[in-house]
């Protein structure tokens, strides 16, 4: 297996657990609304961005994952297109990351579900 950073593996590591604590919690809050309010005009718009919010978790997520597999398969050693890869990955990620947390806590907010 081709070897990467132990610090780069941790980072990706939180991320992709930050990935899956957003797609949790993006549709718990569907869930909450869907439940209190139904499907109505007012909540379409938020229902729609929360999905879109799974949706940009996951592919971060499945992402990371494809990429770190490919690694782990290069012999023996990965290339530095794929090293680059995996670095761009994790900056978009992390910029990605806040701005989904902050898209569920405004969520959160709007509907008093804090």
């Amino acid at each position: 297996m081709a070897q990467i950073p132990e610090e780069t593996t941790i980072v990706v590591l939180e991320l992709q657990r930050k990935l899956l604590e957003i797609l949790h919690q993006a549709t718990a809050l569907s869930f909450l609304i869907l439940e209190r309010h139904g499907e109505t005009e007012t909540t379409l718009t938020d229902l729609e961005q929360l999905d879109n919010t799974r949706d940009r978790a996951d592919a971060y997520y499945s992402r990371f994952f494809t990429i770190l597999q490919r690694i782990a398969e290069a012999q023996p050693i990965a290339n530095s297109a794929m090293l680059d890869l995996l670095m761009v990955a994790i900056a978009e990620a992390q910029v990605t990351v806040d701005a989904l947390e902050a898209t569920l806590a405004e969520t959160e907010r709007d509907w008093n579900l804090l």
